[in-house]
């Protein structure tokens, strides 16, 4: 997207989608997703790691394409979904919409996948490896955060970074499992886990290319 000079402006999980083709090859229940669109029998489905899904950005009514020429687009402040990009906070002045979507992608991943949300969502144990690169991403000043495509290599580096045995292990919720609920997930992480060694699943997924 920012490759094509567009700067969305108001990314939250809200308004990213996922397409679930892949997972359920028969569709599924929209009330009830583990079963089948009918309700009858319970759904085949696939993991994410098994068959790696396309996500989308949805909502562009506050984006906007800018000409390849503008190397530095400037935008008064305009208030997505997030309210607490920090250049919003203390002025009123122009800022750089790139520098903002950078901040948004970051945080949404700060909020609910690493620390959690108190009261709402907890985060997740075992994410800590991405926090030099989330507080870059969410750092104050917007001149200082990265582009979008070096967010892209970085992470990459970090993955290779890591052994296959750290990017297999189950990130476990922050908030106190209940130990009847922990260990079948447990033992379910586990057998998956086992299952993909032995069939050979690649530890980091990633999609095939389109014919």
């Amino acid at each position: 997207m920012h490759q094509n000079h567009v700067a969305h402006r108001d990314i939250l999980t809200n308004n990213i989608m996922m397409d679930g083709d892949d997972l359920f090859p028969e569709g599924w229940n929209h009330r009830y997703p583990e079963l089948t669109p009918d309700g009858e029998k319970r759904a085949k489905a696939f993991t994410r790691t098994q068959k790696p899904p396309k996500y989308y950005f949805i909502d562009f009514g506050l984006s906007r394409q800018y000409d390849p020429s503008e190397t530095n687009p400037l935008e008064p402040p305009i208030f997505g979904g997030d309210k607490t990009v920090p250049e919003f906070q203390t002025n009123k002045e122009t800022s750089n919409p790139f520098h903002t979507d950078i901040y948004y992608i970051g945080n949404m991943i700060r909020e609910y996948i690493i620390e959690g949300i108190e009261l709402e969502f907890k985060g997740h144990y075992g994410m800590d490896f991405l926090n030099p690169l989330i507080n870059d991403m969410v750092q104050n000043d917007p001149a200082k955060r990265p582009t979008m495509d070096e967010v892209v290599k970085r992470f990459e580096e970090i993955c290779k970074e890591h052994s296959s045995w750290k990017l297999r292990s189950r990130p476990a919720p922050r908030r106190r499992e209940n130990i009847f609920k922990a260990i079948p997930h447990q033992l379910g992480h586990w057998k998956r886990r086992i299952g993909y060694i032995v069939c050979r699943v690649h530890h980091i997924p990633f999609r095939q290319p389109s014919q």
